[in-house]
């Protein structure tokens, strides 16, 4: 990809722009601002995408962003209700009092019950993805976000007054519905909003509030066992506080002002370039709202013009709008082209967190225990919750340092192999104090790679698509792995009570050649600008030489920085000899 010469006045698109619509928006037309913005475009200057901003140290970055760090880990929190409730249905199945409700006053939950409540989660997580995508860009972020809060308020009403199986199938059917709205909101606002050297950190803070709340509704249900241990719904009343704060977090946080490209700026060459990284905000014409946002964002961050990146959308968003004119719709554009291509990238890491057993040793976690014989499966439960904590945490520490893509293998990888090991465990006396215990160590190990994945896999799912297709992509890649929830929800309980632990030969063997693909297919994102890895998307770059590969946006960076430096090398000079002189 070639750049073009550089005009006479050596001014950028975003330079122009600014003086001729940004401010002054308050009181210009977008026709002023189109017609600015043409210009600029006509005459080949460039747009800014990347700047030394980009290059800060990650530890560096967190204090430097420390507002919009802390507005991304306000939005992750909010995730903290999907894990209970994940948990929580996991766990509430071997609870006294739910198995005699549920059972209509027997001793033993009917499986084919306990399938149509895991699949129900699935579907309903489908459902909520495909109704929420084709309103999330027209009404916003944070409209979705309150979408999501009040199917959820509608679930945990029907749990507190369930009294038989169909009324709690009713209830996970809609929690399923409300969780999937989440995953598709949530993790795309915090990408939107974080910068590029944190990224996955702030994506992965999601996965990590969701497997800290892991631990509590198993402590909540473990405690009334001994209190009361034929009392239910007293865990299920827990889940209004969690939604009282989740409104809150709701009401505080901002509209999505732009995505996050706009704290960096690098200089690449805007007609060549399909730079589709735009934020909400900006895409809906609500200019002075977006630079309201980013103000408060990224108050005091220095060497951060909140006037030059709104610039920088509001010119690229132009040369969509125009390009656009002609294009089809949307949904046809994702399964066609390059876009088809990232689609499949963005779906693999979640489909991968489906092939390597989640459903075996999380989604059934205290069912599986139980039928392996173990006595005590709530303290088993808590293991694997603490195990789930440390490989997120590894993953938000570590990811953007040594490369998502690693991470994700590996993470996966290891998820396999450790339910390749249970399956082989499953051909010897299993029920045995020893074999028990490496059975539980087998799960904490595929918790850990499993749910430690499933943190950079939501980055995957938020940085691959284009701004323009984001949402919709996003939304398609995570129906994909719905579709696999489900199919694998209801059919584990089925595999438990046909092959017990022997079921992990399957998902041993379909999860090592899922990491096999996604050796071909993933690429690495880390420290890496939208600009960028749209442009190496374009240029038709092998997914295993992204990590390595030089980009326009690097080159025209490095170029600029060389002027400069002999810029003013020649003024050190000049004024050395004014002073001689």
């Amino acid at each position: 990809m070639s750049a073009h010469p550089k005009p006479e006045d050596n001014k950028t698109a975003s330079e122009h722009v600014a003086e001729h619509a940004v401010e002054e928006h308050g009181g210009s037309d977008n026709t002023t601002d189109a017609k600015a913005i043409d210009q600029a475009l006509a005459a080949g200057q460039a747009v800014q995408m990347r700047s030394e901003l980009d290059d800060l140290p990650i530890t560096k970055a967190f204090r430097v962003f420390w507002r919009v760090t802390s507005l991304c880990m306000l939005a992750a929190f909010a995730s903290a209700l999907e894990g209970y409730q994940y948990t929580l249905t996991a766990s509430i199945v071997a609870n006294k009092g739910f198995i005699r409700q549920m059972a209509n006053g027997g001793t033993k939950l009917a499986p084919e019950h306990v399938s149509l409540w895991g699949g129900s989660l699935s579907l309903g997580q489908f459902v909520g993805v495909l109704g929420l995508q084709a309103c999330i860009d027209r009404l916003g972020r944070k409209w979705a976000m309150h979408i999501t809060w009040f199917a959820l308020v509608i679930s945990v009403l029907v749990e507190s007054v369930s009294s038989n199986w169909i009324h709690w199938f009713v209830a996970k059917l809609i929690a399923g519905v409300g969780l999937g709205m989440m995953q598709a909101t949530y993790p795309v606002y915090i990408s939107e909003l974080s910068p590029t050297q944190i990224r996955a950190g702030l994506t992965t803070a999601y996965q990590f509030w969701n497997v800290l709340s892991h631990i509590f509704s198993p402590l909540a249900l473990r405690q009334l066992s001994y209190t009361d241990p034929y009392n239910w719904k007293t865990a299920i009343y827990t889940q209004w506080g969690m939604l009282v704060v989740m409104l809150g977090i709701n009401l505080f946080v901002p509209e999505s002002p732009c995505e996050f490209i706009l704290p960096t700026a690098a200089v690449f060459p805007c007609p060549e370039t399909d730079v589709n990284f735009l934020g909400w905000l900006v895409q809906k014409d609500k200019i002075p709202q977006a630079e309201k946002v980013l103000t408060m964002a990224y108050k005091n961050v220095q060497s951060y013009n909140v006037k030059e990146q709104l610039s920088i959308i509001i010119a690229t968003i132009e040369r969509h709008r125009l390009v656009s004119v002609e294009q089809k719709s949307q949904l046809k554009e994702i399964f066609s082209g390059i876009n088809l291509w990232r689609l499949l990238i963005a779906f693999w890491p979640k489909a991968m967190q489906q092939l390597v057993g989640q459903s075996l040793t999380n989604n059934y976690s205290t069912y599986f225990f139980q039928l392996a014989g173990n006595s005590d499966a709530f303290t088993v439960t808590m293991i694997l919750a603490l195990c789930q904590l440390v490989g997120v945490m590894a993953c938000a520490l570590f990811a953007d340092k040594f490369g998502k893509r690693w991470f994700t293998i590996g993470m996966f990888g290891s998820a396999a192999v450790a339910v390749l090991c249970i399956g082989i465990v499953g051909c010897f006396d299993y029920t045995s104090k020893d074999l028990g215990s490496l059975l539980v160590f087998f799960g904490c190990v595929s918790n850990f790679g499993c749910i430690g994945g499933a943190g950079i896999a939501y980055t995957y799912v938020a940085e691959i698509p284009t701004q323009r297709l984001r949402a919709r992509t996003g939304s398609v890649a995570l129906m994909g792995s719905f579709l696999l929830g489900i199919l694998f929800n209801y059919t584990v309980p089925f595999m438990l009570q046909v092959w017990a632990v022997k079921s992990g030969f399957f998902f041993g063997t379909v999860g090592i050649l899922s990491c096999a693909v996604g050796w071909y297919i993933l690429p690495e994102m880390a420290r890496r600008t939208p600009a960028e890895i749209d442009e190496m998307f374009q240029d038709k770059i092998k997914p295993r030489a992204f990590r390595k590969h030089v980009t326009q946006v690097q080159i025209y960076l490095q170029e600029k920085e060389e002027r400069e430096k002999e810029a003013r090398e020649v003024k050190g000079v000049q004024e050395v000899q004014e002073k001689l002189g």
